[in-house]
């Protein structure tokens, strides 16, 4: 069973099939920072990019293994299409996970297997945030952990 979404209200709709946009709803992706991890790892699961890309912030950010940033939506989008093309299955095991009424930060540990079976591991620490809708997104994550701590 897939994680459980909610739709903007009053959002516009359309469909996207290949490349066509026929009806999509924007999705406010969690109401509590706990539903984010599964519901992430259910749309990169599923190879639903637009279901993946919002569950994170306008002004998101991914740490790269290096350390480097991936800086906005549009360059978070490159690096998880990436991801879903790949064919890879993510697994996420929270280990802790502290939250205030807008901010919440988890540490974990983050699975990659790849269409062939071979599995690494890593781990990784996220920030999330509620936005003015109410839903919690994706801010920062460093899915790989953060070089130098």
């Amino acid at each position: 069973m897939g994680a459980r979404y909610h739709q903007h209200a009053g959002a516009p709709c359309e469909l996207r099939r290949g490349g066509a946009v026929i009806l999509y709803c924007p999705l406010v992706p969690a109401m509590s920072p706990s539903e984010l991890p599964a519901a992430f790892a259910d749309a990169v699961n599923r190879g639903d990019l637009d279901a993946a890309v919002d569950l994170w912030s306008p002004d998101a950010v991914m740490v790269s293994a290096s350390g480097e940033p991936i800086e906005g939506l549009g360059a978070v989008r490159g690096a998880l299409q990436a991801l879903i093309g790949s064919g890879v299955k993510i697994r996420i095991e929270v280990a802790s996970m502290h939250a205030s009424a807008g901010v919440a930060l988890a540490s974990g540990t983050l699975t990659i297997t790849s269409p062939d079976g071979f599995s690494q591991s890593s781990d990784s620490v996220v920030a999330y945030e509620r936005g003015e809708d109410g839903g919690w997104r994706i801010a920062i994550d460093a899915p790989w952990g953060l070089p130098g701590l």
